[in-house]
């Protein structure tokens, strides 16, 4: 009898879900030897270099998961990706478990943990040491509590809610659009009435609370984060009309698309999910809500989970209603075989060449061109991310031979000036190898951490303009050049200035224009 009793434990739904969740903490080992960290991971450890209560960026959560990762598991590759795949792995769980909260049985659950597992996006967004990761599990995490008081109003369950609101904002302030969509769910449904307890506010006032240290961090230095946005705006939004918003918003779950859209439908309109009708509303005013503002097309990634569980439960439904089990296999494969095929757009498991044949061929035949949109709005190779994780130890090895031909005393006083904090933080990374000392640069953050102890009297700039050096210093000499082919940073200007003409001090204050 106990024997039997295992083994129907170890074959659940909810033990396949576990399962599923430790195939998906193993994706980040698929990445192919070609790609280093991309330009954001380099800033965020150099973040958990700076503990701070907030940063130009972001909120604080990162750089403290980086801190921690440096502790325990140590700065390689993998170690530094090892939290964000397991974000990723209890995110794949909760989406299974919502769909056991709206009534789905086994093959709701595994179906609906499967699509996360191979959905482009969250391929993508759980690959990398970045905020978008955690930002995914926070707010997928609040809709399961939510979903949870729309079932059985609990105060434990708001108490709850509100610290992994709070929490979620001291990581990335989109968490904000979490409080926004539920409390749309709320007023536009029958769940109004929760209104007129005290809880949802006192959940809220807890989430302000855990929030408050950045909050006031941010009023301290001038609120950064507007400033932020608009250059954003500025730069990378601009690029981002409503046609492509919404076109993306099916490509990036292409096979798992018609899944979450039934979802929707099943939401607002099916009698076995009205209870939690509230989360179609959630969705619309949040996708609304990006069409009127606008916002990067991922902004919306954290909604699908819910969605794509209450798909599964429409599709296991019908399945019933007809009496078409047949059909299970059948919506596996599709799903299965569908996004295999596309893994190279959400992980680089391939040689930079035959992901360059790979976006090739897809591009003519698969339809996956717009994958190849950088944030300018112009087509290239490879996908932007894939070209920002090419090079920099090389540049960072470039760097040296020009700092070490220098004089042993003139070695001594030059500082390091990166253009931008990809370029800083791969220095900082892979300068101890290359016995580089800490760079300096306006990128960001880098601004705000100062210029050290240099005087700046020499200087080498990387990635700088030799006209714009030479408004600083009377002489600049022309260092090793640095070529990568398919990174961002091939081509860029390694510089040598001397003869200072500003002081360090001065040429800083009027960085601070261009530190975004």
């Amino acid at each position: 009898m106990i024997e039997f009793d295992i083994k129907r434990i170890l074959s659940s739904p909810l033990a396949v879900l576990i399962y599923l969740s430790l195939l998906k903490l193993l994706f980040p080992l698929l990445t192919s030897a070609d790609f280093e960290f991309h330009r954001d991971e380099f800033l965020y450890m150099a973040m958990g270099d700076h503990p701070a209560l907030g940063y130009l960026e972001v909120p604080p959560f990162i750089a403290m998961v980086a801190k921690l990762t440096k502790i325990l598991l140590g700065e390689s590759l993998y170690a530094m990706r090892f939290f964000p795949s397991l974000a990723g792995a209890i995110t794949l769980l909760l989406t299974g478990l919502i769909a056991k909260e709206f009534g789905g049985g086994s093959f709701a659950q595994i179906f609906s943990a499967v699509a996360y597992l191979l959905a482009l996006v969250y391929l993508r967004m759980n690959l990398f040491l970045m905020p978008v990761s955690f930002d995914l599990f926070f707010f997928v995490l609040a809709v399961f509590l939510l979903i949870r008081i729309f079932r059985n109003n609990r105060p434990r369950l708001w108490i709850l809610l509100g610290i992994v609101t709070g929490v979620g904002l001291l990581n990335k302030y989109t968490m904000l659009l979490f409080g926004f969509g539920a409390f749309i769910s709320i007023l536009f449904t029958s769940h109004r009435n929760l209104l007129k307890d005290n809880w949802p506010y006192i959940s809220a006032g807890i989430a302000l609370l855990i929030w408050s240290p950045n909050l006031l961090w941010q009023i301290q230095n001038d609120l950064p984060f507007f400033d932020h946005m608009r250059i954003l705006a500025e730069r990378q939004l601009s690029n981002v009309n409503p046609v492509n918003f919404l076109l993306t918003q099916v490509l990036m779950n292409l096979y798992a698309a018609p899944v979450w859209i039934a979802g929707l439908f099943y939401l607002l309109f099916g009698k076995q999910l009205r209870t939690y009708r509230g989360l179609g509303w959630m969705y619309l005013s949040l996708l609304g809500l990006m069409l009127l503002l606008g916002g990067k097309v991922y902004y919306l990634a954290p909604a699908y989970p819910m969605l794509i569980a209450a798909g599964a439960v429409a599709c296991e439904y019908f399945v019933w209603r007809i009496n078409w089990h047949w059909l299970k296999p059948v919506f596996f494969t599709i799903l299965i075989v569908g996004n295999i095929s596309l893994i190279p757009i959400g992980i680089p498991l391939l040689s930079v060449d035959q992901m360059i044949k790979y976006f090739d061929f897809g591009s003519k035949y698969m339809g996956i061109g717009e994958a190849l949109r950088w944030e300018t709005g112009q087509m290239h190779e490879l996908p932007q991310d894939y070209a920002d994780m090419l090079g920099w130890e090389q540049m960072v090895s470039t760097v040296a031979k020009t700092y070490h031909s220098l004089p042993d005393s003139v070695q001594e006083k030059c500082a390091i000036y990166a253009s931008n904090y990809g370029e800083a933080g791969a220095l900082d990374y892979y300068g101890k190898y290359y016995n580089l000392p800490k760079c300096i640069s306006k990128g960001g953050s880098f601004w705000s951490w100062g210029y050290r102890d240099y005087l700046g009297d020499w200087l080498i700039t990387v990635g700088t303009g030799k006209s714009f050096v030479l408004q600083h210093y009377g002489a600049v000499d022309e260092g090793t050049p640095f070529y990568y082919p398919h990174a961002r940073e091939s081509g860029i200007l390694i510089l040598i200035a001397y003869q200072q003409n500003r002081s360090l001090y001065k040429i800083w204050q009027l960085l601070k224009e261009y530190r975004w």
